[in-house]
């Protein structure tokens, strides 16, 4: 079934712009973390505590966020929007067995979406944030392309999934490293003059390049107008961390390790949102095409889950979403 899961609403005498669906992206440093596995499931926890969600697979290049769900063949996808011309996208929505649960599927055979051009990932923003939903979760490619981190830095609540394994750690720390230095490349002219001035100048005095808590430090000492507006921007970032795949007592560990690492060296504040445990019925759903969430709501994942969806719903409700200007 597509387009609307339910009735046609009546129109209001007195019609109010809609508000912008609060928009939370999960991706990953690496692949094979469960991102995917994170940003269907958390969708569909969100469902079942009644808010209405829209999960869309942005991992452009490899899309399969629909078996996530139990779904076989998706009847709509991301080409659909950029390759008609005028598409609505709240008609792009699939849903399927709950109501408050739709999908916009990546997956498609058109090479070119694996590719975006700045114009065409321009407008998915736009259009994303007219989906009629209360949240949108997107899941992103693994890795630090161009497409993932400025759709990480889009959202309003960024999701970092991590496993316990040195390979993941590092790739974890090299995203961060990649999305600040895209993060920093919004900043005035000016202001990139001068960081790039003193960056030189650390790497010469000391022969190496110096971790980026160091290099703010040495902003906020050395110009600190050009300091306070990267600081400033680093504050719009909402970072949360999602450590899965736990096995061990001791894996539960690296989500307080990351908070450290990430403070320490990019002066940067990371929520640990919680954990998700290792559980063989998460293969054994994906093998036969059903949604873990719904075939396991006992499991202890489940309860992870309910418990992360209320925690960021929560967060959220402080940042409520503004009014959209419909004169666009």
């Amino acid at each position: 079934m597509l387009n609307s899961p339910s009735g046609s609403k009546q129109a209001s005498p007195q019609t109010t712009a809609p508000k912008k669906p609060q928009i939370w992206a999960v991706a990953s440093g690496k692949g094979g973390v469960g991102k995917s596995f994170v940003a269907a499931n958390l969708s569909m926890a969100l469902a079942e505590q009644g808010k209405k969600t829209v999960l869309v697979d942005l991992d452009l290049g490899g899309a399969n966020t629909h078996t996530c769900l139990g779904i076989t063949d998706p009847k709509t996808t991301l080409s659909d929007i950029l390759l008609h011309h005028s598409p609505i996208i709240n008609d792009m929505v699939e849903y399927h067995d709950n109501p408050k649960l739709g999908l916009i599927s990546g997956a498609s055979d058109h090479l070119q979406m694996a590719n975006l051009k700045h114009f065409q990932k321009l407008k998915i923003m736009r259009h994303l944030s007219h989906l009629d939903a209360d949240y949108v979760i997107l899941d992103l490619g693994s890795g630090t392309s161009f497409n993932t981190l400025d759709f990480f830095l889009f959202a309003d609540q960024a999701l970092l999934t991590i496993v316990p394994e040195p390979t993941s750690v590092e790739n974890s720390y090299r995203f961060i490293k990649c999305l600040l230095a895209r993060t920093l490349k919004s900043l005035p002219e000016k202001t990139q003059r001068i960081m790039n001035h003193v960056l030189t100048q650390q790497k010469n005095t000391t022969g190496k390049a110096q971790s980026f808590a160091y290099f703010c430090a040495e902003m906020d000492v050395s110009h600190p107008e050009h300091g306070l507006l990267i600081r400033d921007n680093l504050k719009k970032l909402n970072l949360n961390l999602i450590v899965n795949q736990v096995l061990e007592p001791s894996d539960i560990k690296l989500g307080n390790a990351m908070e450290v690492i990430f403070r320490k060296y990019f002066d940067l504040n990371i929520n640990l949102m919680g954990y998700l445990y290792h559980d063989a019925h998460v293969i054994q759903s994906l093998k036969q095409k059903q949604a873990y969430y719904h075939h396991y709501p006992q499991s202890r994942n489940a309860t992870c889950l309910n418990r992360m969806a209320t925690t960021l719903i929560s967060k959220t409700m402080h940042h409520e979403p503004s009014t959209l200007d419909t004169a666009k």
